[in-house]
């Protein structure tokens, strides 16, 4: 079964209604993220989507799109996490993701 949970489909600016931008998707026992917006953890605790995914997946680099990736990678770390997690992105992903994680 195919479930789509909205994360965040506000502007960039949370309101008390709508989170910053993160969708999870998932299929069979796996989830991919698409985006990953600040508040973006509380939501996947509130509706359930969980930490296991192994991908995110960036539509492009405003910072209501990306700035949830640090906390949520280092809860993962806190969580003693040890599967991997590859980020995706547009060109110069590489260099914009390192330098948000490394907040």
């Amino acid at each position: 079964m195919l479930s789509l949970t909205f994360l965040g489909t506000g502007a960039a600016t949370p309101t008390i209604d709508r989170n910053v931008a993160g969708l999870a998707l998932q299929r069979e026992g796996e989830t991919i993220l698409f985006d990953c917006g600040e508040g973006n953890q509380r939501q996947m605790m509130r509706y359930g989507v969980g930490f296991s995914f192994t991908e995110i997946f960036f539509t492009h680099y405003h910072a209501d799109h990306i700035l949830g990736v640090t906390g949520l990678l280092r809860t993962m770390g806190l969580q003693d996490r040890t599967a991997p997690v590859t980020l995706y992105g547009p060109r110069n992903a590489r260099r914009i993701l390192t330098a948000v994680i490394a907040l």
